[in-house]
Order: C-alpha cells, then structure tokens, then sequence
C-alpha cells in the first residue's frame, strides 16, 4: 500500500525516515546493524553503576555527562586536590569516550567499511545503494531522526553527493548556514553533527580520513556527537530549542507542502509527539504513515497518537497508515 500511494502521489512529497529505514537495509543485504534504540544498548555499561546511572538520568546524553563529570573534576581540583574520587572521575571520563567509540563502531554496517568478498558482493552493494537513491531523489525533502551514517553513505557514495543540508565550508569548517536550497534535514542530530555553541558543524570525510575514523578519533579527544536520542516529545523539543541547527531543521518539517510519507518511524508512547506535531502544523494534505505488516492494535495506536496531537492543535490532517512491505527502496 506504501509503494502504491507513492507511485500515485502527485505534487509535491517528504519523507520522514526513522530506525525502519536501517532495519530495512539490514533486511536487503542480510545483516543485523540497526537492531538498537540507543548508542547506550551497543556501549557494555554495566546497568546499575553510577555511570549508568548518571546517563540514565540525563537521558542518555553522553556530551552532557562529559561535561558534568569534568566540571566535578574542576570543583575536585579546587576544593580537594589529593581526593581519589578525582583519580575516579577522570578514569570514568576515559571509560565513558571509550564506550561510545565502541557503540559507534557497532552502530553502522560492515557493508560500508569492509572490502566486499568478491566483484558480485560489490555490484551487489553498488546495485542497492544506487536504487535507494532512486528512491531519496523522488522526493523534494527528506528529514532523518536516525543519527547513524546510513544516509550519510548513501548520499556521498563513490563521492556523488545528492542532495544540499545546510551546511557551508567556511574556513576549512563545515558550518551551519540556512539554506533555502537544502533538502536534507537531521532534527535529532547525527553522529556526524557537532555543536558549536548554539549552532553546528558537520563533519566531513575523505579516502585518507573516512568519516567513521573522524567521528571514533573526535571522542577519543572530548568531542561528542550531538544526539538527541531520549525522553518525551516535549523533553527533545526542550533541546532543539536550545540550537540554531535543530532548531531550524525541525521547523522546516513545518514548511512541507503536499504528502508526507514517513517510513519506519515508530511514534511510540509519545516520544515523538513534537515530530507529528510539525507535520499536523505543517501544509500538508496528507500524513502517510508507513509501517511493516501492521496489526490491527499498531494501526489503532498510530491513529491514537495522531488523534492526540490533531485534538490538541485543531488540526483535521488525513492520517493513512500504510503497509511498508515490498516498498522498492533497495
């Protein structure tokens, strides 16, 4: 059903990608990457320490934790020099970059980053990712809540860009620069984003020093990506609040403009609220919510959180759930 209303859409179209569009890739290639929901379920952060802890408490923000745990050091260095607990906080620190080193390796696919086992393997590959840019250029906008490099891959493979996101090299930096051109857009954040103050940066790649080697080397020396991965609708729209970038994606999902379609995006229990929010908000006719094989009861939930928002706002959207199965994207 997703595919047909895709195939007989007319006018302008988005796409609204979440975690469904890794699991569908792991699906086309015969790989587990995107079983996750956070980089805390790939990190072997025993549950229960104080580290734990501290990230559960801060919603799993693993830059604000850093910080946190190195403004303790600085008071520590003041008020009680010779403390062990310094000595701690600083080996928690390192514990901490390494953790999420190692999430970020296991949040990507092998496919990208390892010779293929012969030129079949390859072409395979190749064949995939070419037909799910296909699939990207049928639309005049697409916004990701995922912040592995799936997409990332996809859009600079072989060094073919497709696409404009916002960000201009400016003094040998990717900076932030409002774009009326641009059509991709990451509202949570990415792996590959980084704050800069109450902006961003966007990190780049090359043959020498590939994205995934940047983005391992940036933790190892304190910088962390910008993510926002938890909490209610309301708790991460508090945080795309608080940066230029975010701020700015999320509110372009506003700016639609005929159908938009989104593609294994969950909606759970009001996570993204703030997200449904934008679309009812927006000046679409038509909200396509894509969803593999649903039952009866996840069709009934989606149009209950849908129903909550459209209620609040006053807003009367035409909600289609749609059966994501033998979508043509790889």
């Amino acid at each position: 059903m997703f595919q047909e209303l895709l195939d007989d859409c007319i006018g302008e179209r988005s796409l609204l990608l979440g975690n469904g569009f890794g699991i569908s890739f792991d699906a086309a290639m015969n790989e587990d990457n995107f079983n996750w929901d956070s980089l805390l379920d790939l990190c072997e952060i025993e549950e229960g320490t104080e580290l734990h802890q501290l990230l559960v408490n801060n919603r799993f923000d693993f830059e604000l934790v850093h910080q946190k745990i190195n403004s303790c050091i600085d008071v520590l260095d003041l008020y009680a020099p010779v403390s062990p607990l310094q000595q701690h906080l600083a080996t928690q620190i390192e514990y901490l970059r390494e953790q999420l080193i190692i999430a970020v390796s296991r949040s990507h696919p092998s496919s990208f980053s390892q010779p293929r086992r012969g030129f079949g393997a390859a072409a395979n590959l190749n064949r995939k990712i070419n037909n799910c840019r296909n699939f990207l250029n049928g639309f005049n906008t697409i916004y990701s809540l995922n912040y592995d490099l799936l997409l990332y891959w996809i859009r600079c493979h072989r060094n073919q860009n497709i696409g404009r996101d916002s960000f201009t090299r400016l003094n040998g930096e990717l900076v932030f620069s409002h774009d009326s051109q641009a059509n991709y857009f990451f509202p949570h954040g990415a792996l590959f984003l980084y704050r800069d103050g109450v902006s961003a940066t966007k990190s780049g790649s090359s043959e020498r020093n590939p994205i995934l080697a940047r983005l391992e080397n940036n933790i190892a020396n304190g910088k962390f990506p910008m993510c926002i991965s938890e909490g209610t609708g309301d708790q991460k729209l508090d945080e795309i609040k608080k940066n230029h970038y975010l701020l700015y994606a999320y509110n372009r999902i506003k700016d639609s403009r005929g159908s938009i379609f989104t593609f294994g995006c969950s909606f759970l229990e009001g996570k993204d609220s703030h997200i449904i929010e934008a679309m009812c908000l927006s000046g679409v006719d038509r909200i396509i919510v894509g969803e593999f094989n649903p039952s009866p009861a996840t069709e009934y939930r989606l149009n209950h959180e849908f129903a909550i928002v459209q209620e609040r706002l006053g807003t009367n959207k035409q909600v289609i759930i749609a059966n994501t199965q033998g979508a043509q994207i790889w």
